[in-house]
């Protein structure tokens, strides 16, 4: 394993020299310049790559994970020029990376202690949620720059973002690829002149992850783990087998393809109407059951099925509390009648889904394990 330290830096001329020689006595250091406007000082025993241009943070990454590749290293711890990181913390990421090879370790700072402002600890707890809810996997912090990449991942993983988008977008995307993430404890300061130093734009940058969040959000609840890993990958997949893996994840036992029937015949006729198709989606989801076979057993009441549905939940509600068959005729239809009614179809429309429901997880359980003994 042969490790080094990337810094991005853009104008940080008052701080960078310090991180520089903090880490130096750690390990070897590439500073990358994004296009600094201002002379960067000395720098003597670190590599320095300058881009002609400002490009972001993403850009400065990307850059220094080639160069790293190409000079042999295996892992690129990253630090932010500004001084919040301290150096002193880079031999729990060598300890860590040298015991955790394959993991990318991710820094979690002790807001309280560093006094972080209050506006940058709701920041982080927005960004924590979306990436809890993208991937599953709970981080208490998913904005703090000092990170350790394996170089082979970064080789491997495509992510689009730029800017300060970048680092999150590739972890989500990281965690899709099965890479375990191990939290770090590190120290970190907010000093005013720190806080003065960063680039960060809170409108463009902020629509910017937030459009990002959206985008990874709906491929976590819409595309299956295998097609999002594949596309993190940058590989290109063909339509059999897309359709193949949104059939078939969660759906390999057959226990597990008759549940996602029965929810989805369940939710299909349950008193749901106008939601039937999401509530099913978001079910599964969380229940972990192929979301393609349960849309597709929601869509049930279609309008040809829909009336005897129906009139099938009223019927059967009405037997319920009555003991008779619904007769329209018998009565007149009245305010208290059509309520009476409403709430008989309201019942049996669930006692109705109940059922079929049973009979689709019986019969779809049967036939898959005929089908797999075969």
């Amino acid at each position: 394993m042969k490790l080094c330290v990337i810094i991005p830096c853009y104008n940080h001329v008052a701080t960078v020299e310090a991180v520089v020689r903090g880490a130096l006595a750690h390990c070897p250091v590439i500073v990358v310049d994004d296009g600094s406007t201002v002379p960067l000082p000395a720098l003597p025993g670190c590599s320095v790559h300058r881009l002609e241009r400002n490009s972001g943070k993403g850009a400065a990454l990307r850059a220094g994970f080639q160069l790293a590749s190409e000079l042999g290293y295996t892992h690129a711890i990253t630090m932010d020029a500004d001084g919040q990181h301290f150096p002193e913390d880079l031999p729990k990421f060598l300890d860590a990376a040298r015991a955790n090879p394959e993991a990318m370790l991710v820094g979690v700072r002790d807001f309280i202690a560093a006094g972080c402002p209050t506006h940058r600890r709701r920041s982080n707890a927005v960004s924590t949620f979306w990436f809890w809810t993208e991937t599953g996997v709970r981080l208490g912090d998913t904005q703090c720059g000092f990170r350790c990449y394996p170089l082979a991942l970064t080789q491997q993983l495509k992510a689009r973002s730029g800017r300060y988008a970048f680092e999150l977008e590739f972890m989500v995307r990281a965690s899709w690829m099965g890479t375990p993430l191990v939290p770090v404890s590190v120290k970190c300061t907010y000093a005013p002149d720190q806080i003065r130093q960063s680039h960060f734009r809170p409108v463009r940058d902020l629509a910017h992850i937030t459009l990002m969040n959206i985008g990874l959000v709906a491929q976590s609840w819409t595309v299956p783990r295998v097609l999002r890993a594949a596309w993190s990958r940058g590989e290109k997949t063909s339509f059999r087998r897309a359709l193949a893996e949104f059939f078939g994840e969660n759906a390999h036992e057959p226990w597990r393809m008759s549940l996602a029937v029965g929810l989805g015949l369940f939710l299909g006729i349950a008193p749901l109407w106008g939601f039937q198709t999401l509530a099913t989606a978001v079910a599964a989801h969380w229940l972990r059951l192929n979301k393609a076979i349960a849309v597709l057993a929601s869509n049930i009441s279609i309008p040809p099925v829909l009336p005897f549905i129906l009139y099938a939940a009223l019927a059967l509600g009405h037997w319920m509390f009555t003991g008779k068959l619904v007769d329209f005729t018998a009565k007149e239809m009245t305010k208290a009648v059509v309520l009476d009614y409403l709430w008989h179809w309201f019942v049996g429309s669930l006692v109705l889904a109940t059922m079929v429901a049973s009979v689709g997880i019986g019969t779809t359980y049967t036939l898959a394990r005929m089908t797999r003994t075969r």
